[in-house]
């Protein structure tokens, strides 16, 4: 087939995973770097909603997760998307399936997950199928026997059931790339014999579509054991059980199917595997020539971690302020930082977490525990290496570093990022939106139809903030403690957006008061965001 004969999606497929170049004669689309729809609505201007301009469209954050959404690959694009294609697609890499494999209890949810948290973000159209939906969806109560997880149930009617439910999964996963022009699926399923991994992956490259295998192993008991204990709390198996039962059952199956699990090795040595080893403690590349977007995948999981801590936000005071002034606090910034800190001290106790001490009872650099010879070393220090540990990060804005001051006094760690700048309005920063309206009618429309992407003049826009914030995004992957985020209200938008999957267009109507605090909490299957009212401590007294 001559390459000018291919077509948009098949020299996707041909260019595999972004090895070989496309050819200039390939057909394209026309829409290829088009950002705009014009069916959006007017979202946020950068100006004071007191100065007399009409009053944003701001949408409350309901806590919902969006990474379990389907999404519309013609209107919906993740924040850090670098453009777009008709077909959804982006034209650097073809169509990939990662298949993950694995005993119960090591954590794949949660990799599945948080990778098409990541891809999403990056623009690529990614879904995650998790088997164990579609065994639940198919089996009755009493079927729900351990027979049914093994490989090769003794029971017809327990092989039955997992025959029903992984030919609806992969039936799923083809229309995924076939109808809802999908490009990266990720098929949550132990896949526990080396019989079962070759059929996939002759499935699938039988259609042209690659696949890679990540494998997590976990030889920490201390990490089994706290995947356990979370999945008898969370996991859909064991709604409305008794804790202690639910665990004991937890443990029950990964016995079960323990015996008949087999490593990914020789057997499989055309495959190509990634062995992921404790969580991001090591990593294995097998046949490891990727192209972009499988990269991509590598870096980010030597950047993970299971997370144990939340994500706090909260809006630097005087959050209105014209972008080029930078005045230190006064008086009401310093209650306002008083309060939040307070407030904040007083959530984490409340949650049963007193590592926020008074004066010098903490060492800022302290380790609680040893790190092993092979295991990787946190980039910046030790941040956030224990879970029971806070780090705040700020802008460099005096008033920002000023808010933390009753934080450093309790010697928690404060990084200061020069990316958590807020985001340059140009040359609107001080006008209304009837003034810019007015005086620049036709930016004000190129704005109205899509106020994520467009830049005013000398101005940045919300997806410049989005590719700038990525070394912070991944920085926060590879800690396990809490970090509170004290910066503009622009910054916080996308953050958020990252963490609770929200579409491009939904960022910039985020609504962040300042009179709270937001908690991001993870969780393996999906994010939750829950507000906390910050109490005033005026009349308190010897506040420290």
């Amino acid at each position: 087939m001559s390459s000018s004969a291919i077509s948009d999606d098949e020299g996707e497929l041909y260019n595999g995973f972004g090895s070989s170049p496309i050819s200039r004669n390939q057909m394209r689309t026309t829409k290829r770097w088009s950002f705009h729809n014009n069916t959006r609505p007017l979202m946020d201007l950068p100006v004071d909603a007191n100065t007399g301009g009409k009053p944003r469209r701001l949408s409350d954050i309901t806590g919902e997760d969006g990474v379990h959404k389907t999404l519309n690959p013609y209107s919906e694009w993740g924040g850090a998307q670098l453009y777009s294609t008709e077909s959804g697609r982006l034209f650097h890499a073809g169509k990939i399936i990662i298949a993950l494999a694995g005993l119960p209890g090591r954590g794949k949810t949660h990799l599945s997950v948080s990778l098409t948290r990541y891809l999403r973000w990056l623009g690529v159209k990614t879904h995650s199928f998790h088997l164990g939906d579609y065994r639940r969806a198919t089996a009755e109560d009493n079927n729900l026997t351990h027979d049914l997880f093994v490989p090769t149930p003794s029971s017809k009617q327990a092989h039955a059931v997992r025959e029903k439910a992984v030919n609806e999964c992969l039936n799923d996963i083809l229309n995924f790339f076939k109808a809802d022009k999908g490009q990266v699926a990720i098929y949550d399923a132990v896949n526990a014999i080396p019989e079962f991994r070759l059929e996939l992956h002759k499935k699938f490259t039988e259609l042209n579509i690659q696949v890679l295998f990540i494998e997590s192993l976990v030889t920490d008991d201390k990490i089994i054991q706290k995947n356990i204990e979370e999945a008898a709390r969370l996991s859909p198996d064991y709604t409305n059980w008794d804790y202690e039962k639910a665990k004991k059952d937890y443990s029950e199956r990964i016995n079960a199917l323990a015996p008949y699990y087999q490593p990914m090795g020789t057997e499989e040595s055309q495959l190509s595997y990634i062995k992921f080893v404790n969580f991001g403690e090591r990593i294995e590349l097998h046949n490891s020539s990727y192209g972009y977007l499988i990269n991509k995948v590598v870096f980010y999981l030597m950047n993970s971690r299971i997370k144990s801590g939340s994500v706090f936000f909260a809006r630097c005071y005087k959050n209105t302020m014209d972008y080029a002034s930078d005045p230190p606090l006064d008086a009401e910034g310093i209650q306002y930082a008083k309060n939040l800190t307070l407030t904040l001290v007083e959530h984490l106790k409340y949650c049963g977490k007193d590592y926020i001490g008074e004066g010098s009872i903490l060492r800022p650099a302290e380790l609680k525990r040893e790190l092993s010879v092979d295991e990787r070393q946190p980039p910046t220090g030790v941040d956030g290496v224990d879970k029971d540990s806070l780090v705040i990060w700020t802008s460099v804005k005096k008033r920002t570093i000023a808010t933390t001051q009753f934080f450093t006094k309790r010697n928690i760690k404060v990084r200061h990022r020069i990316q958590l700048s807020q985001k340059n309005p140009g040359i609107v920063g001080s006008m209304s939106e009837s003034e810019i309206e007015e005086k620049y009618p036709e930016f004000y429309q190129q704005y109205e139809q899509d106020p994520y992407h467009y830049r005013f003049p000398r101005a940045e826009s919300y997806h410049d903030l989005a590719i700038k914030i990525e070394p912070l995004i991944l920085e926060m992957e590879r800690m396990s403690g809490d970090i509170l985020i004290i910066a503009d209200e622009t910054i916080l938008q996308v953050f958020y957006g990252y963490l609770m999957s929200c579409s491009c267009y939904e960022i910039p109507s985020l609504n962040f008061k300042e009179d709270e605090i937001i908690e991001i909490k993870f969780n393996a299957y999906s994010n939750s965001a829950e507000r906390i009212k910050i109490k005033d401590f005026a009349n308190t007294l010897n506040v420290k």
